[in-house]
This record gives C-alpha cells, structure tokens and sequence, in this order.
C-alpha cells in the first residue's frame, strides 16, 4: 500500500484532484480515529479531520518524500490541529471509549469479565498525560511504526523507543493483580 500511497501523492502534489480523493478514502477513517481518540467528541473530531485533509491538500507542494511518507505527513498536521484546538479549550479528556470494543458472543458472565477488564485497561490508559497517550495511541491502535512515531512528535526514534517502553512497563505494573 505504501507504494500506492506514495505514487498516490505524487500524482496528487502535480494537480491529480483524482489522486488526492484515493488518498482520502485511503486515510480517512484511520485520521478520524486518530484524532477522536485525542479529543474524545465525534463532532470536534470530524471537523479536525476535515481541516487535516484540506491542510494536506494545500500543503501538498511543500510534501517532500523524503522527509517522511504521506501517512507520516497527514498525522503530523492531524496532531497539529489537535494541538491548537488544545490551546484554545482549557481541557479536554482524552477518553478512549470505544478502542477495544468487544463483541459478546459468549455467555454472560464471561461478557461481564471481558467488560470490566476492558474497563480497567480504559482507567489506566486514562491515567496517562497527553503526551504518553498520543504515543501510546500511534503505536499500538494506529499500528505506526517507531520511526513514523518519532516523525509526527518530532523526537529522536531512540527516544521514542526508550518511552513507550516505559509507559507499557508501568501500564503492566498497574494492571497487575487487575485483570
């Protein structure tokens, strides 16, 4: 898929309006994702992910493929606008509700456990500041890679590495003796 996106991108950055649609749909649903787990509010989440892919569209001259891949490029400015919509609001949960939704099929009792541990794993990722949260969110629901990670937040891959490391050593030691 890279390879698409990437020659996707190319042509959209020399004018194809075609092209950049491929991207959206492509990209769309994970952004929208992305951001709501940031902002925890469907409607501040769809307008952020508009604002992202008409940002994208504009910015698109200034898109070097070298400096990162086109999905690195769209969750830099998701996060950007995350960041500013921030700056304006005095605070904002980061809740993530609806990330390891389960599907019941089993019997009651069993759904009632799988619930509260999906709960308790919910009030620890809470626990978490912004910043250990958005790592933890581009990492393991988002599926990025390290590199790509360190790209949007602008730190040192090695750095990232090291953090994410430690957040999920804490999270272990939390959810411990819990579930």
């Amino acid at each position: 898929m890279n390879e698409d996106v990437a020659e996707l991108a190319k042509r959209a950055k020399a004018g194809d309006k075609d092209a950049f649609g491929k991207i959206y749909n492509l990209f769309l649903e994970k952004i929208y994702r992305f951001i709501y787990y940031l902002v925890n509010d469907e409607d501040t989440a769809y307008d952020i992910t508009q604002d992202t892919f008409v940002r994208a569209y504009r910015a698109l001259p200034r898109f070097d493929r070298k400096r990162g891949s086109f999905s690195t490029f769209l969750y830099t400015i998701a996060r950007n606008l995350v960041i500013d919509k921030q700056r304006k609001r005095v605070s904002l949960s980061l809740d993530l509700n609806f990330v390891g939704e389960v599907k019941y099929e089993g019997d009651f009792e069993e759904s009632i456990d799988s619930a509260e541990r999906s709960k308790k794993v919910h009030e620890v990722l809470d626990s978490l500041d912004k910043f250990d949260k958005e790592l933890v969110v581009l990492r393991y629901f988002e599926d990025m890679s390290f590199k790509g990670i360190a790209n949007i937040v602008g730190k040192e891959e090695g750095a990232v590495r090291v953090r994410v490391f430690r957040i999920l050593k804490n999270l272990k030691e939390k959810l411990e003796g819990e579930i």
